[in-house]
């Protein structure tokens, strides 16, 4: 599910910086290198923690091992190791799990309960009223901006929000395009996955949403209550899809993609940008544009 500046080096990053609305008035930490920091012109990836206390962050940490080990498998991102970096943020919670919100829309219906927490990105469940979409406040997603920002390099930083919770969240930005559409020129291309089952569906969410805030790709799987919320969030669909998707078949793809049964071609029956929990592997089509986006986010000739 997805939503809808230049530099190569780290010189201008921020120190700790207080948030003075976050929920927890808390003192966000800086990035710390997971591994190897490779140098020159690179892409960024920023992995922050959303309900896990203090206590629990030892799981955060190695959740972000395997986050990004699973983005790792896929090529072209394999043979671009070198040219990548991933951070972590060990930004605390006051309370274990993350919130949700009740929400009526004509939909669903009334779907979700509301509840609280007190968590550092205001990130909350049953997003315009489907359950697996999570959200964020808009004061929180501006922030993301302003202390992650100068982690841009070739076009854009990209954080992926990891949430403690075992429910199946999934949700992502396109890069340059932001959840509220009111931040002018954005750094930062965002995702969020909850940590699930902390295992294959998890390594599925991460390579699905790093397929849209990333890869800039598509949704290739039918869902009609997806497609309403899609347009109550933005209106309308955008008449021309991401260039993984299709408005006519070349011949041999399978009709259905963008949540509806008719009218888009995907290229294979299945794929990461549809339901297929264990692939690795882009479809040639989708490869073509992850090559292309790969080259713009490192940002070298």
């Amino acid at each position: 599910m997805s939503f809808a500046i230049y530099s190569c080096n780290n010189e201008d990053i921020p120190e700790n910086v207080q948030i003075p609305e976050d929920p927890v008035n808390a003192i966000i930490p800086s990035p710390v290198i997971i591994g190897q920091e490779n140098k020159g012109c690179v892409a960024n990836i920023i992995f922050l923690a959303e309900g896990f206390t203090d206590s629990e962050m030892n799981e955060f940490i190695n959740l972000c091992d395997i986050a990004k080990q699973a983005i790792l498998d896929m090529e072209p991102f394999t043979s671009a190791t070198n040219s990548l970096n991933f951070y972590l943020v060990e930004s605390p919670s006051v309370t274990s799990g993350i919130k949700t919100k009740q929400f009526t829309s004509v939909c669903n219906g009334t779907t979700g309960i509301t509840t609280s927490s007190q968590t550092p990105w205001a990130v909350f469940g049953n997003n315009l009223g489907l359950e697996r979409l999570p959200g964020m406040e808009p004061e929180q997603r501006n922030k993301l901006e302003e202390l992650f920002g100068n982690y841009a390099t070739g076009d854009y930083v990209y954080t992926i929000i990891i949430a403690n919770t075992m429910s199946y969240y999934g949700g992502a930005e396109f890069p340059g395009v932001t959840d509220y559409n009111k931040i002018i020129e954005p750094k930062v291309s965002n995702m969020i996955v909850s940590k699930f089952d902390s295992s294959d569906g998890f390594k599925f969410l991460v390579r699905h949403e790093f397929g849209h805030s990333f890869g800039n790709l598509d949704d290739e799987y039918e869902d009609i209550v997806s497609d309403c919320a899609m347009k109550e969030l933005l209106g309308a669909l955008p008449e021309t899809p991401k260039l993984n998707v299709l408005t006519y078949n070349p011949g041999s793809w399978f009709e259905g993609a963008r949540y509806v049964p008719t009218g888009y071609w995907r290229e294979w029956e299945n794929s990461i940008m549809r339901n297929d929990y264990y692939s690795t592997t882009f479809s040639p089509k989708q490869r073509e544009v992850v090559n292309q986006r790969l080259a713009d986010a490192i940002g070298c000739p």
